[in-house]
């Protein structure tokens, strides 16, 4: 997986939030990552999450405390 900052990460939907599938730039998805580790450690590389499928829209709202800024639909 490429580490490049114009890389775009998918988002797994929300159906609470009536949110489609999207992507964030790699910037923001680190940030997520950051909490999602700090609070989960559980040894998963951001490279991973991503390559898993990414955060779901409801984890980026936890681990980011807002909206996640560059998310875009799919």
């Amino acid at each position: 997986m490429t580490t490049d900052p114009n890389t775009r990460i998918p988002v797994q939907p929300s159906r609470e939030l009536g949110k489609p599938a999207g992507t964030i730039a790699w910037s923001e998805h680190l940030i997520a990552w950051g909490e999602y580790d700090r609070k989960w450690r559980c040894g998963q590389s951001a490279e991973r999450v991503a390559e898993r499928g990414g955060f779901g829209y409801c984890e980026l709202l936890e681990f980011l405390c807002a909206h996640p800024e560059t998310w875009e639909p799919r």
